[in-house]
């Protein structure tokens, strides 16, 4: 009885400690796939010309947001939302992450089909870093945000007073005007446990000044996308 009893809960101990590693496992694999496929995301925003100035504020920020898929639809009830990741500028030239964040968000009205876009946001602010670092936030109400557009001309001193992050989409529909506005931002703790092995608290975040090096190419992007605008 107890010989079976012992092989029962050694299979059961097995069952449970291998779904646990392929939970883990499948985690990692979409954290390199979100990093791969920000990569493929934000190379097409800098070539789209509609979009206008990107590079400059690129140059400029203090962070960036990349979500390479971000969804909105519904008919009354509208609901959007996407995973992305953040990369935070420790100098010039360099970054430390990438932290991994969800975006999402529910709206009332009248409002028909689904459509989806690339959206990347660069945080110009140390308030705007500051608060997104924070377990959840939203957008309109502990960070202010603009979309960016040609009518938004930039400067680096008048950031501090126009808003603290812009968003930029290949999708002229998705965010536009006020949209983003009761939008939240929060971690996704899970992924960032299953790439760097651990969860990070804000100040711990802020410390860190290392890049993940499956991060390394979406940052040499970035480096081409700067250079590109120092040349203008």
């Amino acid at each position: 009885m107890r010989k079976n009893l012992h092989i029962i809960l050694t299979i059961f101990f097995t069952f449970f400690s291998c779904q646990k590693l392929n939970a883990g496992e499948g985690d990692k694999l979409t954290a390199i796939e979100l990093i791969q496929l920000s990569e493929l995301a934000l190379k097409e925003l800098s070539k789209n010309d509609d979009i206008v100035n990107l590079d400059q504020y690129i140059s400029n920020s203090r962070g960036i947001l990349i979500f390479p898929n971000v969804y909105e639809g519904g008919l009354i009830f509208g609901a959007k939302g996407g995973n992305g990741l953040l990369l935070i500028r420790t100098s010039e030239s360099e970054f430390s992450g990438p932290y991994f964040y969800t975006l999402g968000g529910l709206s009332v009205g009248f409002q028909l089909g689904v459509k989806s876009g690339k959206v990347a946001m660069t945080i110009m602010t140390h308030r705007g870093l500051k608060s997104i670092l924070k377990e959840r936030i939203k957008f309109g109400v502990d960070i202010d945000a603009a979309v960016a557009n040609e009518g938004v001309g930039f400067s680096a001193e008048s950031t501090l007073r126009l808003a603290d992050v812009y968003s930029f989409s290949d999708n002229s529909g998705l965010f536009f005007g006020g949209s983003l506005e009761g939008s939240y931002l929060q971690p996704r703790n899970d992924l960032n446990q299953a790439l760097h092995g651990k969860e990070f608290s804000a100040s711990e975040i802020i410390k860190n000044k290392s890049l993940h090096d499956k991060a390394s190419n979406l940052v040499t992007i970035i480096s081409r996308i700067e250079n590109d605008s120092k040349k203008q």
